[in-house]
């Protein structure tokens, strides 16, 4: 099971968008290898999605996120050029605790309910309270309970 690490700079950084985001949820990326990071905000269209289809799209921006296609997938396509890994998917819960919901582990698990996307992957969620941040946890895939479990997340 890995572990979750993140610069000093870079939880500044997402907490600064989450918080800049409030009531709304944010959702980005973290890129990066062992020398370097970097933090790549991605714009959340959830509430363009339930204003045009709210059948579809129950969830407004308060309560749920999803990811620009484009911008999600011009990152993927830099860090495969620049040969990078992604390093840390996170998001923030408005006015909530900072857990991994069971929307979160199917997002994570797109293709394969029962294989995350990026095993190698932690996935970071904010607890934004009044538009402060509170908290922020890592989740990290553990391979021999099929599961994402909390993580300690460390700080360099």
């Amino acid at each position: 099971m890995s572990r979750a690490t993140i610069r000093r700079a870079s939880l500044d950084a997402i907490v600064a968008h989450a918080e800049r985001e409030f009531p709304h949820e944010c959702c980005g990326f973290i890129i990066g290898n062992d020398s370097s990071e970097e933090v790549r905000p991605i714009a959340n269209i959830q509430d363009r999605k339930h204003a045009e289809d709210p059948a579809a799209f129950p969830r407004d921006a308060r309560t749920a996120f999803l990811m620009e296609p484009k911008e999600h997938l011009a990152v993927l396509n830099e860090i495969d050029r620049r040969q990078l890994a992604l390093r840390i998917v996170y998001h923030s819960h408005p006015d909530h605790e900072a857990y991994f919901s069971e929307t979160d582990r199917a997002q994570a698990c797109s293709f394969d309910p029962s294989e995350p996307d990026y095993p190698d992957t932690a996935y970071v969620v904010l607890s934004i309270r009044a538009a402060r941040f509170v908290r922020a946890a890592a989740f990290v895939w553990d391979p021999t309970a099929r599961e994402f479990v909390e993580s300690p997340l460390e700080v360099e």
